[in-house]
């Protein structure tokens, strides 16, 4: 499986670039690199991923890809790296136009960083209600996944709400908290969706603790509902769902009396441990899970038109999710059969979707649909393009196709494979 970009160059400059960037070697090089670094055999590795030697053996010679987030996921632990040091996130562009977003992440870095230091902002500070029109904004840039906008944005914003935080008294300095803590959470978006797993963690603590200060409990909870997937990458199902499980506690009474925020925050949770148990491979509890989330989207009625705390928790993401999860189990043909009959809403938020042609195109690719899987991935990039560029799973998947690849498709996923620096 080829996966180094291809480049001009004299000769031996791709034995340097093996050495040198992580980025142009493929995903077997990289497992190959991490075993031997830990001197153990092939057959020690397999043994600790409950895989045969020939698997491992494929898998370093990139014959079998890494197509789960999951198996990637328990592979890094087993080899006790990070998950992005197998898939070699973040990927950074080579020109200014290519690498939007990321440039930003420094500035993004400092500011999550000083959170609990002295206001540096030198301008006046904005009345509230100015304040709230531009989470609103970055709100809408998250959810229509242009994350090189946001992270832009985001820097002056965190820095002017930490300052209103200290400029304002009482319920104001309550309201302050809770916009920062929203502004925290579309760091969180931009910095996960991007690859940068480490500042992920932290705007997550940095949520949980500006919901603290806000004294808003639902705030809490999705500061656990975005801390699942930093468990995620290091297979800690369990303690996710315990995580998942103490939040909805926290919610309970509020959700059996039917407050329409409770019920949203509830049902997102419950989408997660869905998605966290499919992951684990415990097919009942994802699909049990799942319907407790449309449970709660049913008593959501004509209110889930709302998108409370940004969980998108609604009838439409419960159709997704279904798909999705039958993904994480591996389980292409379900995959495929719920994919041909979601409908999704014009207004639907791109990430979602984004992320939902996403997991119809695996299912599609692993039931052979070839044609039809690169349709899904043309769908997901022109929907959310630095989302799915950015994703290892849709590197994957077009790496997948690539080698796979046929006349009738041949030059549109090449073309995909050269926006996402993979040709």
């Amino acid at each position: 499986m080829t996966q180094a970009r291809a480049k001009p160059a004299a000769a031996g400059y791709f034995e340097v670039m093996a050495y040198s960037d992580p980025a142009a070697e493929s995903v077997g090089t990289r497992v190959r690199r991490a075993r031997k670094r830990m001197d153990i055999t092939q057959r020690e590795l397999a043994r600790r991923v409950g895989r045969a030697q020939s698997w491992v053996s494929g898998v370093e010679n990139d014959s079998i890809p890494l197509d789960s987030i999951a198996l990637i996921n328990t592979l890094a632990r087993a080899l006790r790296v990070h998950p992005n040091e197998l898939t070699a996130r973040p990927y950074r562009g080579d020109t200014p136009a290519e690498d939007r977003g990321h440039s930003a992440i420094p500035e993004i870095r400092r500011q999550l960083e000083r959170y609990d230091l002295g206001p540096e902002w030198d301008g006046e500070v904005r009345p509230l209600s100015e304040l709230s029109t531009a989470i609103n904004r970055a709100n809408w840039l998250r959810r229509e996944a242009r994350y090189a906008e946001l992270a832009n944005e985001l820097p002056a914003l965190l820095s002017e709400l930490q300052a209103a935080t200290h400029l304002y008294l009482g319920s104001n300095r309550s309201t302050a908290f809770s916009l920062l803590a929203t502004a925290y959470q579309a760091a969180d978006s931009v910095t996960y969706n991007l690859g940068y797993a480490d500042l992920s963690l932290i705007a997550t603590n940095r949520v949980r603790w500006a919901a603290e200060q806000s004294g808003d409990p639902y705030q809490g909870a999705v500061a656990a509902y975005l801390r699942i997937r930093n468990l995620w990458s290091s297979t800690s199902w369990n303690d996710a769902l315990s995580v998942l499980d103490s939040a909805c506690a926290g919610v309970e009474n509020e959700y059996t009396a039917g407050e329409p925020e409770a019920l949203a925050v509830w049902g997102g949770l419950q989408l997660r441990a869905a998605i966290t148990a499919a992951r684990k491979n415990s097919a009942d509890e994802a699909w049990s899970r799942h319907r407790l989330a449309a449970e709660a989207v049913t008593r959501l009625g004509s209110r889930q038109r709302t998108n409370y705390y940004e969980l998108c928790t609604n009838q439409s993401n419960i159709d997704i999710h279904g798909v999705a999860i039958a993904v994480e189990l591996g389980d292409g043909p379900q995959a495929v059969r719920r994919g041909e009959v979601v409908r999704l809403p014009k207004d639907l938020q791109a990430n979602r979707v984004g992320y939902h042609h996403l997991d119809y195109a695996r299912g599609l690719l692993w039931c052979g649909k070839r044609e039809a899987a690169t349709a899904e991935l043309e769908r997901a990039e022109k929907v959310a393009p630095l989302l799915i560029r950015n994703h290892p799973m849709a590197q994957q998947a077009v790496r997948t196709l690539l080698d796979l690849e046929r006349y009738s498709y041949r030059e549109r996923i090449r073309r995909l494979g050269v926006r996402m620096h993979i040709l």
